[in-house]
């Protein structure tokens, strides 16, 4: 049977800092609105210069390591010229509407679990949300990448990293990494990248090893309260991995969706079936504020979070 779980009232301390954690979202979310000369005129210096050192590791074949403020004041590494590292640093935020789903769902004393945490910008905003009486496990199997999500969450003591994918079973899989640069596509199966664009990025492969939820749980003897699941294409081997989790803790959960191709793979919708037939229902951010949704037959890149009926 679920577990039947008393849901306190959060505090008015803890209802005043997501508060003010949304603000300070929003005002990083104007700085990114409007066109480039309108965003360029709000912070031209941070900008412009990161634009430079964009071209500058392109142009050379390199990368360059900075460090980004995030909106809610913390520091971490990224790396340029990659896509997701250049927002962060010149806007201090990614995917706004998944971090407001993240602010509204995690608490203090949570436990949190960040499926594809990349550099770890989600398992910081966890670690900060759930404080020092909480946890955070981050799952993040590309080897170059790890490193940098290690860096950033290494000073964390409410933070566990492991090496590994999340996968339907424990077992040892063949894994598809992009590069440094490409980073945010790397994948067990194909990344989620037009024909044309991929075609010009030839992975290394190499055996990562793969873990299974429901027994990562059972060992570490974890209760997650929320599951950030992003893992370009895996989602629904991860959730046939966690099926337990799903039936008996309950835990609120967010999908990220979007089909680029066909593949040997399962498609997002057939994820979203998947949490529904578990007894989830699914929302999205729309209009400003959390919405049922429709489930679709396909899907554009979103995300999306489910909650148990």
């Amino acid at each position: 049977m679920p577990e039947q779980t008393a849901i306190a009232p959060l505090s008015s301390s803890v209802q005043q800092h997501k508060s003010l954690l949304l603000e300070q979202l929003e005002l990083s979310v104007q700085r990114n609105s409007g066109s480039r000369l309108q965003r360029t005129l709000r912070a031209p210096l941070p900008l412009l210069t990161s634009k430079a050192i964009e071209k500058y590791c392109q142009i050379t074949g390199s990368t360059w390591m900075l460090q980004a403020e995030l909106f809610w004041g913390e520091r971490m590494n990224v790396v340029f010229p990659e896509i997701v590292s250049c927002f962060l640093y010149r806007y201090g935020f990614f995917e706004p509407d998944l971090t407001r789903m993240v602010i509204q769902s995690v608490n203090p004393g949570d436990t949190v679990f960040d499926i594809g945490a990349h550099f770890g910008y989600y398992s910081l905003l966890a670690s900060h949300l759930v404080g020092p009486q909480g946890q955070v496990h981050s799952f993040e199997p590309t080897r170059h990448t790890h490193e940098v999500v290690r860096s950033n969450v290494s000073g964390k003591g409410n933070v566990k990293l492991t090496n590994s994918a999340a996968w339907s079973e424990d077992t040892e899989l063949k894994f598809k990494d992009f590069g440094m640069t490409m980073s945010a596509f790397n994948s067990l199966y194909e990344a989620k990248l037009e024909d044309a664009i991929a075609q010009k990025h030839q992975p290394t492969e190499y055996v990562v090893s793969a873990i299974c939820i429901d027994e990562y749980i059972a060992a570490n003897q974890a209760r997650p309260k929320f599951i950030k699941i992003d893992a370009e294409n895996a989602e629904y081997d991860i959730l046939l991995g966690m099926k337990r989790t799903l039936n008996e803790i309950r835990p609120l959960v967010t999908l990220e969706v979007g089909d680029v191709k066909a593949g040997n793979y399962k498609d997002s919708a057939s994820a979203v079936r998947l949490l529904i037939q578990h007894g989830y229902q699914a929302k999205e951010w729309k209009n400003g504020r959390l919405c049922n949704h429709s489930p679709a037959s396909s899907y554009r890149h979103t995300n999306l979070l489910f909650v148990p009926d």
